[in-house]
């Protein structure tokens, strides 16, 4: 009983941080006009948006993959088939809000409006849609903002899954996905899992746009950062040089990015050196 009664307690206040959200929310979005009626509709869609994508729990950050897998179908709750006529919009609305507050750096309500645009159109679309991946990605750059790497992490695995399934693994869609995720791992210094998801990238670059496009040689660039970052000189030194012999012939030796590469190429060269003369 006494277990019931702390759950109630906890739903109670919940609901009231809720309430406040959205009310802020709405005004944030509309201005003075949120107190109109003329906005009823919307201020219910954006109130269910909000609802939908918390009221499972407080502690819920977002939809679960379905235990059958991406593409497979997943029953709507009644809360969910109730607002799937006006869904879409709302989600939308709860988007541009969340750029909003990005824009303010007011990133936990950025990603709270974010949370409820992917509720939404994971309920209205299913868990494979590309828009869903776009909803994902946009909450996973602000959890990766705010440091929280692990939510980000999961949350840009399944964009790029969902994109992947959608387009097949070698289409140019695929780079910003993989983009994310490599970044991603490259700014938590998971060096090892940022590696190959670059070298993929710089493989679907090199089809796309040949094999001295920019693109290419700075994502190499990240490889070769990310090898040094392992204290693996040798790979890094060698990476460095690729970048160079695609940028020195198009920018030349006295343009600042070729100016970089040069001197992280040749810290990574001593550092090779240094740890050589300790071996020996």
């Amino acid at each position: 009983m006494q277990t019931v009664e702390m759950h109630i307690d906890d739903g109670r206040t919940w609901l009231g941080q809720l309430h406040h959200f959205v009310t802020r929310a709405a005004c944030t979005l509309w201005g003075p006009a949120c107190r109109g009626a003329g906005r009823s509709g919307q201020w219910t869609a954006l109130a269910v948006g909000m609802a939908v994508a918390l009221a499972a729990s407080p502690g819920q950050a977002v939809p679960a993959v379905p235990a059958g897998g991406f593409g497979m179908p997943t029953p709507m709750s009644p809360v969910n088939e109730a607002i799937v006529a006006g869904d879409l919009d709302a989600a939308e609305r709860l988007t541009d809000l969340g750029d909003r507050y990005v824009g303010q750096h007011a990133l936990a309500d950025a990603e709270a409006a974010f949370r409820g645009a992917l509720a939404i159109f994971e309920a209205a679309l299913g868990p494979a849609d590309p828009r869903v991946a776009d909803s994902m990605t946009a909450l996973a750059d602000v959890r990766a903002e705010r440091r929280d790497f692990t939510g980000a992490e999961s949350l840009y695995q399944r964009a790029l899954a969902v994109n992947e399934m959608a387009y097949g693994p070698d289409d140019a869609r695929l780079a910003n996905p993989l983009a994310n995720l490599a970044g991603l791992y490259l700014t938590w210094e998971r060096w090892d899992q940022a590696i190959p998801l670059y070298l993929r990238l710089a493989n679907l670059f090199e089809r796309l746009l040949g094999a001295d496009d920019f693109h290419v040689a700075m994502t190499l660039d990240h490889v070769a950062e990310a090898y040094a970052g392992q204290t693996h000189y040798a790979e890094a030194e060698e990476f460095y040089g690729r970048v160079l012999a695609i940028l020195t012939p198009r920018l030349g030796s006295d343009n600042p990015v070729v100016q970089r590469v040069l001197a992280e190429q040749a810290r990574a060269r001593r550092q090779l050196e240094l740890s050589g003369a300790k071996k020996s």
